[in-house]
């Protein structure tokens, strides 16, 4: 599938009518032709208020996308450290790897992003997974 409004909505952070979507009744965990969803999506950009709108409305927060990058693992990837707040608070696997094998700790560490690694530290991330 291409990318439905809800999707365009959520990519570019515009909050109002993502929550208008979502009334709507638009499916919010709908997947685009490589397996993003809005989540995705609002997490890659740093988008927090739409992040929070979606995990209001039941999004699935630990859905994979095509090489099995999860919104957390994208949010990390871009230094979103507000975003992996939220997405802590709302209960995401903290240690759900891609595909490939990375898991939030190891890209956290690879990207040099302190503060997120000491999150996730914080939160509980397993220290001996390997990639």
């Amino acid at each position: 599938m291409a990318f439905t409004p809800l999707s365009i909505a959520a990519q570019f952070g515009n909050l109002q009518e993502v929550i208008a979507l979502i009334k709507a009744g638009y499916d919010i965990n709908v997947s685009n032709h490589n397996g993003s969803t809005s989540l995705h999506l609002s997490a890659q950009n740093g988008h927090d208020g739409v992040v929070k709108a979606l995990i209001a409305a039941n999004v699935e927060i630990n859905k994979t996308d095509d090489i099995g990058w999860t919104p957390l693992l994208l949010a990390i990837e871009y230094g979103h450290e507000t975003t992996v707040q939220i997405l802590i608070e709302a209960g995401v696997d903290i240690n759900k790897p891609s595909y490939s094998g990375w898991t939030p700790l190891s890209l956290a560490t690879m990207k040099g992003r302190e503060t997120i690694l000491q999150m996730l530290l914080e939160a509980g991330a397993d220290t001996d997974l390997r990639i």
